[in-house]
């Protein structure tokens, strides 16, 4: 009998998608601070992941 798939995760984040690409939706709303808002993003993500 074959084991049922639930689920099927994997992680894309750095190598598939541009992890900063809100840089410039967040420099439009808070002019100035999109870079520190992407970068404070990204930081985030990583500590999740580790």
């Amino acid at each position: 009998m074959k084991p049922e798939i639930k689920a099927f995760i994997f992680d894309v984040y750095g190598t598939l998608f541009d992890v900063h690409s809100v840089k410039e939706k967040c420099d439009d709303i808070f002019p100035g601070k999109g870079l520190s808002i992407s970068q404070s993003w990204r930081n985030k993500q990583l500590n999740y992941f580790f």
